[in-house]
């Protein structure tokens, strides 16, 4: 028996080791979302950036969780480790939680996206919305596209004075190069700019990272069921020797 409940302690304590490099890695994913997309707040709306909060402050209390798992299994506290077993269950379902709206935001991102993207076309250069402006210069220039679904879409816009688009479409960034654009057909305006739409490339990225999101998730939450298993093992064990002493 004592060689079991020893044996029980020391994989607790190796998967506190884990748990506190899955907390890291919380931290680590929510905030690397958090800065590469950052720019692009206008495009995916208040409900999006929820999740890598999420992910952070989940990271934090891990830390904080993972010092009773120590603690309990060292000290062999049976009320410590039951502690450690009740709190992962609640972050086991905080996770849960969160899984299923990452999942939701998946399938809504689409619609985000395209709605937020046309809406911000429309408010291109215009005074107050420089945030827009800035967020549609960045994607144009890093993923080498040129309005929504279109280059064209401009076309619908104040800005482009039905001729125009953004510098920021074109394959050389020159002050001017957009002017006139719309004007051409397509095979001289691609030798001039950028004619893919924006829309389905961006989509594709974010619902590729909300994917990769959704398994960072699962992965822990499996290493989190595991440490409830042994938590609860060895507060049974450490119950039972109670008893007998």
């Amino acid at each position: 028996m004592e060689t079991t409940m020893k044996c029980v302690k020391y994989l607790l304590f190796l998967f506190n080791l884990l748990f506190t490099l899955s907390g890291l890695l919380l931290i680590v994913t929510g905030g690397v979302i958090q800065a590469a997309y950052s720019d692009y707040l206008d495009f995916l709306g208040d409900d999006f950036f929820n999740t890598p909060v999420f992910l952070i402050i989940v990271g934090c209390i891990i830390f904080f969780v993972a010092f009773f798992g120590c603690c309990g299994a060292i000290k062999e506290n049976r009320c410590m480790t039951l502690t450690f077993a009740l709190l992962l269950g609640i972050i086991f379902l905080m996770e849960v939680g969160a899984g299923i709206a990452a999942y939701q935001l998946r399938g809504q991102v689409n619609l985000l996206i395209e709605k937020n993207m046309e809406k911000g076309m429309k408010n291109y250069q215009q005074p107050g919305y420089e945030g827009v402006t800035k967020a549609w210069d960045i994607i144009q220039r890093e993923i080498r596209c040129c309005g929504a679904q279109e280059f064209r879409d401009w076309s619908n816009t104040t800005f482009a004075e039905k001729s125009n688009v953004p510098d920021s479409c074109c394959l050389s960034d020159v002050v001017g190069c957009g002017k006139s654009i719309l004007t051409e057909n397509d095979d001289n305006a691609r030798m001039k700019i950028h004619t893919q739409g924006c829309f389905a490339i961006f989509s594709e990225q974010i619902r590729g990272n909300v994917a990769i999101v959704g398994g960072v998730g699962i992965g822990i939450g499996l290493i989190q069921l595991v440490g409830m298993i042994f938590s609860f093992i060895l507060s049974k064990a450490l119950a039972k020797e109670y008893e007998t002493v």
